[in-house]
């Protein structure tokens, strides 16, 4: 039960992360993708509550986030449509450290999971948590791109920008 509490105050902490780095990020398309990443902690929080509590929970796929990524995928211009903050490169690498503590307690709990029921709540975790990482990981990759270019464009082939 005692890890339980530490996983919810884990998602409580990552949930007050990401709607701090919204609160920085206003008006800009990060403020969504930020704001979505709060919404999906407080739902793992909600969920991991209810089991604490022996409540009823649902494990619902949340598509925005995929949907999100998607889009930051498929648009050309996305560079040049955020605004360069001094520590953007930054943020995204601690917001990767997050996710990536996030992952290995769910699969260490995974592991650890004696029933199906638990085996599927952090199988769902881990899932919620590789996308929100990947998101992440897509982020620091744009913001970075021009700089790695720039820095090794005469060493041959790059890959398509």
């Amino acid at each position: 039960m005692q890890i339980l509490t530490f996983a919810i105050d884990m998602e409580r902490d990552g949930e007050t992360y990401y709607r701090r780095q919204a609160a920085r990020c206003e008006g800009g398309a990060l403020q969504t993708v930020f704001a979505l990443l709060a919404d999906e902690e407080a739902k793992h929080a909600e969920i991991l509550t209810n089991v604490a509590g022996g409540l009823p929970y649902a494990l619902e796929d949340h598509a925005a986030l995929t949907r999100q990524m998607d889009l930051f995928r498929n648009a050309p211009d996305f560079q040049s449509s955020v605004r360069q903050l001094p520590d953007q490169a930054e943020l995204y690498q601690a917001s990767m450290e997050i996710e990536k503590k996030s992952i290995a307690l769910y699969e260490a709990l995974l592991g650890q999971a004696t029933d199906d029921v638990s085996r599927r709540l952090f199988t769902f975790l881990v899932k919620e948590e590789r996308d929100h990482y990947a998101i992440m990981e897509e982020l620091y990759r744009h913001v970075n791109r021009p700089k790695d270019w720039v820095e090794a464009a005469e060493f041959g082939v790059r890959e398509e920008y």
